[in-house]
């Protein structure tokens, strides 16, 4: 049986490393939408991108409630 504090630990350290990638993807993708508009069709939205950032946590949870 695995030891609940070592499993513990591994799912925080997991959270940590996840959390540092979303916090990347938050500052690198406003960078590709404006690369992308500058070649981007006509009917492209640029601005549809940036409605859906800063995505918080609490807004996930409760859009999954509503499902």
């Amino acid at each position: 049986m695995k030891d609940l504090y070592e499993v513990l630990r591994q799912k925080e350290m997991e959270m940590g490393r996840l959390r540092k990638e979303v916090e990347a993807l938050r500052k690198i993708i406003p960078l590709l939408a404006e690369s992308n508009s500058a070649g981007a069709p006509e009917s492209a939205s640029p601005g549809a991108v940036h409605n859906k950032w800063p995505l918080e946590l609490n807004e996930q949870r409760s859009a999954s409630a509503g499902l």
